[in-house]
């Protein structure tokens, strides 16, 4: 599982890198989507990162929005925005592997949270603190590292400004590193961990969470360009699921 370190000392660049085209043009439209109209919900935002799409959904009108990260340095970021322009999110400090029930929420928003997961055990702990914070019939939305991806399609993306590489075999518990260069010949990076799609079904299902399934993410068609090679094959997928009732 991550540590809050980690993003403590990349937060500011994990911030900017949320403008890159790829996030705009297909991960946000993508997780729009899922979410759908948010207007009147209860939104838990997990992990917020910088308050980015708790801002995004606040001002789509959910009724709250609560967002929650690992990261000191992230949820600093998030709570210096909302005071800057105030929305009515509320921010705090948790760990998304040991969350309490601190709510029963419409909407839970999950962007690139199950893919830090190394083994199945570490997978059915993200997935039961989604489970006990959402109502029943409650949605889960998110974004992930896709893990349908084919093995020759990892490598380097850098028409998009990142490369996405494996360690070794693709197998269970496999270190799938994201590498962003900066302007001044820098460059930082995080890791993602692979798990076999069955193991998200059946970790989803043993949680309550009925009819997971990853959705192919789409591009914005009012963005121009062609994102059709980035799409094919794209190492980054949209999820869903629901509570049962």
């Amino acid at each position: 599982m991550p540590d809050h370190a980690e993003y403590d000392d990349i937060a500011a660049e994990y911030a900017a890198s949320k403008q890159l085209p790829f996030r705009t043009v297909v991960e946000a439209p993508t997780l729009f989507s899922l979410a759908g109209d948010v207007r009147g919900l209860t939104v838990l935002d997990l992990p917020c990162g910088d308050g980015t799409y708790s801002r995004a959904l606040a001002r789509r009108g959910a009724a709250s929005v609560t967002g929650i990260d690992l990261s000191h340095a992230m949820v600093e970021r998030a709570e210096a925005a909302e005071r800057d322009a105030p929305l009515g999110i509320r921010y705090a400090v948790g760990d998304a592997a040991e969350l309490p029930a601190i709510g029963a929420f419409d909407l839970i928003l999950t962007s690139y949270l199950f893919n830090y997961a190394r083994t199945r055990a570490e997978l059915q702990a993200f997935a039961r603190s989604v489970a006990r914070n959402l109502k029943p019939g409650g949605r889960l939305v998110g974004m992930n590292d896709n893990p349908r991806t084919a093995p020759d399609r990892f490598g380097s993306y850098a028409t998009y400004g990142f490369s996405r590489t494996v360690e070794g075999p693709l197998r269970a518990g496999s270190r799938i590193r994201y590498d962003f260069p900066k302007a001044d010949g820098t460059h930082f990076g995080f890791d993602n961990f692979w798990l076999a799609p069955a193991t998200y079904e059946e970790v989803f299902a043993e949680a309550g969470l009925t009819g997971f399934r990853f959705v192919d993410a789409i591009a914005d068609p009012a963005a121009g360009g062609d994102w059709s090679d980035f799409l094919r094959d794209c190492p980054i997928t949209g999820l869903e699921a629901r509570r049962e009732a």
